[in-house]
C-alpha cells in the first residue's frame, strides 16, 4: 500500500522514515506501471463505501499536489456470477449505475462485442495515474520533513512498552514509537516474525498494452468476468501509452529472490486473442508487457490492523486492490498509528476474522482488479 500512510504521518507533524527495499515504483516493487483501475463498482457494499471515500481521498491529493491523479471513463462490469452482486451493492449504496442488456452493451462501451451477459454501467471509473501519484506522494512526504531510506530488508520486529526495535539484513537497526508494516508481497514473512498465523499468497501476473494511443486515451474500463477455463480480464486506458489487459491468471508465485520479470509470450498471446474476439477497432498488437504483483489474503480482502498495543500497525493482502485505495489507506494507517479506534467497516479487516483458523490457507475469490 506504499508510502501514502508515511506523507500522511509526516503531514501530522510526526518524524517519519519510509525503509523501501527497492524504491518507489520499482520494477520488483507491487506499485511499479503508469495506471490502475479505480471504481465505485464492486460486488459487496463494503467495498463501495470505501471506494467513495477513496474518490475524496484522492481528491485530497490533487489538491495538495496539483497533478491529476484519477481519470473518469466509466467502466463496465460483466460477469455471470457477481453482475447482480455488484448492481446490488450500488443501489443499496445510493449510487447511480445502469444494468446493460446483452445486446446493448455497445451502447455505452463502443466496439465491445456482445457475448450473452448482462453487464452494469457506472460512470464513476477509470484510470489511476499511478506513476504521478506516486512522484506526488513522495515529494509531499519529502517537504513535510520526511526521509526515505532505499535497501533494507527488515527481518527482525521487537515490539515493546517503549517503542518498536526494526532489525534490517544488512544489521541496520531503527527504533520508533511505532512502526507502519506495509510491505506488499514481503508480509508473508513479516507475520511469521510476529507470530501471525494468517498464509497470504503473493503472486506474479502480466499486463499488455495494445491499441493505438491517443485513439485508446478516452476508452472506458471493463471488468469481464471469467467463463468457464477462461479467466477474468480486466482493462483500461493509460493516456499516451495504449489499452492496458490483464487476466486474473498468475504466472507464478512471487518469490523474494525471483527477479525475472520477462512478460510470458503466451499470456501476450492470449490477451491479443481476447482483443480480437471481444473488441471491434481495437488494434491487437501488442505494444508492451510488463510483469507484476499482488498478494492475495485468505478470502481477498485487505489485512489492516494493530498488535504490541498499538505499537505495531500491519497493512497486508492488497489482493491486487491496493493501489485503488492507496490514498484513503494513507489516512486509516496514519490514524491507527496515532491510537484512534477504526471505523467499523476498517474495523472488518482486523485479524480477528481469521480466529477460527481460516486464515491458514488462500482460497479463490473473484475480484476484478
Amino acid at each position: 500500500m506504499g508510502p501514502p500512510h508515511r506523507r500522511e504521518l509526516a503531514r501530522r507533524g510526526h518524524s517519519t522514515i519510509l525503509l523501501d527495499r527497492h524504491g518507489a515504483a520499482h520494477q520488483l516493487g507491487s506499485s511499479s506501471g503508469p495506471t490502475r483501475l479505480w471504481r465505485l463498482s464492486h460486488p459487496d457494499r463494503l467495498r463501495v463505501r470505501l471506494a467513495q471515500r477513496s474518490v475524496e481521498a484522492w481528491e485530497r491529493l490533487e489538491r495538495d499536489s496539483g497533478i491529476t491523479a484519477i481519470l473518469y471513463r466509466g467502466l463496465l462490469w460483466r460477469d455471470d456470477v457477481t453482475s447482480g452482486l455488484v448492481a446490488d451493492a450500488l443501489a443499496a449504496e445510493g449510487v447511480q449505475h445502469t444494468v446493460v442488456d446483452p445486446d446493448d452493451v455497445g451502447r455505452f462501451f463502443p466496439g465491445l462485442r456482445a457475448d450473452g451477459r448482462t453487464g452494469v454501467w457506472q460512470e464513476t471509473a477509470g484510470p489511476v495515474l499511478a506513476r504521478a501519484a506516486l512522484d506526488a506522494q513522495a515529494g509531499l512526504f519529502a517537504m513535510a520533513g520526511g526521509r526515505i531510506v532505499v535497501g533494507p530488508v527488515v527481518r527482525g520486529i521487537d515490539a515493546g512498552p517503549d517503542g518498536v526495535a526494526l532489525t534490517c539484513e544488512d544489521g541496520r537497526r531503527f527504533d520508533a514509537d511505532v512502526a507502519v508494516l506495509a510491505a506488499g508481497p514481503g508480509s508473508g514473512a513479516l507475520l511469521d516474525e510476529l507470530g501471525i498465523d494468517v498464509r497470504l499468497h503473493p503472486v506474479l501476473e502480466q499486463v499488455c498494452h495494445v491499441g493505438n494511443a491517443p485513439e485508446t486515451d478516452a476508452m472506458p474500463c471493463l471488468y469481464d468476468g471469467p467463463q468457464g477455463d477462461e479467466p477474468g480480464m480486466y482493462a483500461m486506458a493509460t493516456p499516451g501509452r495504449g489499452y492496458k489487459l490483464g487476466v486474473d491468471q498468475p504466472l507464478r508465485d512471487w518469490a523474494e529472490h525471483d527477479i525475472d520479470r520477462v512478460p510470458d509470450p503466451a499470456v501476450s498471446a492470449h490477451i491479443a486473442e481476447r482483443v480480437v474476439r471481444n473488441f471491434t477497432g481495437l488494434d491487437p498488437r501488442i505494444v508492451d508487457a510488463q510483469v507484476c504483483s499482488w498478494t492475495d489474503s485468505p478470502d481477498g480482502r485487505f489485512i489492516v490492523d494493530t498488535i504490541a498495543d498499538g505499537r505495531v500497525v500491519i497493512a497486508c493482502g492488497d489482493s491486487g486492490e491496493g493501489f485503488k485505495f492507496s490514498a484513503l489507506m494513507g489516512l486509516v494507517l496514519a490514524d491507527l498509528a496515532e491510537g484512534r479506534a477504526p471505523d467499523q467497516d476498517v474495523a472488518s479487516f482486523g485479524l480477528a476474522r481469521f480466529a477460527d483458523g481460516s486464515g491458514s490457507s488462500v482460497g479463490p475469490h473473484v475480484l476484478g482488479r
